[in-house]
């Protein structure tokens, strides 16, 4: 997987929806890149991964048709292996939203048993949703305006293990490491050094799903 297949991918994707040549501003346009974003891209062979996943859940494109050198036919033969999760395109980890449900608007991200392992295997991805994330706090494990991927059925941090979650707090939404003191208040800590570890009761807090994986913008 290289910047110049996967982009060579989408360009034939839409030369065959807009029946012209598509130059690389077009394919930065489809993007919603700037083109020097994409030129810095190109150069530096880093593919920007989350404007991609967000490109192939508005053109219902299966994701590992553009970043795996699989044929659309290979794909259409085996799209009982394909498995869609929600993701909330508008919800932002940072935006104070409450718990997500089916009257949020969202779009379908397909994924296939590659991608699955990344998050833990297939048989958690029924509940696995993905949101953004705005915010350095969690750099430079999450960074900001990236996607994660986290799991609705686990919502019970264990003490000593300081996994990732998304939770609900009276200061909105946030995505934090968390922790149980032997008092029995939550930690809630960051990745940067730059804020300060908090403490908070735990019945101040609603836990959304632990992190699963997360797709970094480039």
């Amino acid at each position: 997987m290289n910047f110049s297949s996967v982009i060579e991918k989408i360009r034939a994707h839409m030369q065959q929806k807009e029946d012209r040549k598509i130059f690389d501003s077009d394919i930065a346009a489809s993007l919603e890149i700037s083109k020097e974003h994409f030129s810095r891209s190109k150069k530096n062979n880093n593919i920007p991964l989350k404007p991609i996943v967000e490109y192939c859940a508005k053109e219902n494109l299966v994701i590992n048709y553009i970043l795996f050198d699989q044929s659309p036919e290979s794909l259409h033969t085996s799209t009982q292996n394909l498995i869609s999760i929600k993701y909330f395109k508008q919800i932002s980890s940072s935006a104070g939203w409450g718990a997500i449900n089916d009257d949020e608007e969202y779009e379908t991200l397909a994924l296939d048993e590659e991608l699955a392992i990344l998050l833990r295997g297939e048989a958690k991805l029924k509940n696995v949703e993905a949101i953004n994330v705005l915010g350095d706090s969690m750099e430079p494990i999450i960074k900001n305006n990236s996607i994660i991927f986290l799991d609705r059925s686990q919502t019970l941090p264990i003490k000593d293990k300081n996994e990732i979650f998304v939770l609900q707090t009276p200061a909105g939404t946030l995505v934090k490491r968390l922790d149980i003191t032997v008092d029995g208040k939550l930690k809630l800590i960051s990745e940067n050094s730059a804020y300060e570890t908090e403490l908070i009761e735990l019945n101040e807090v609603s836990i959304l799903g632990k992190v699963l994986g997360v797709a970094q913008k480039i």
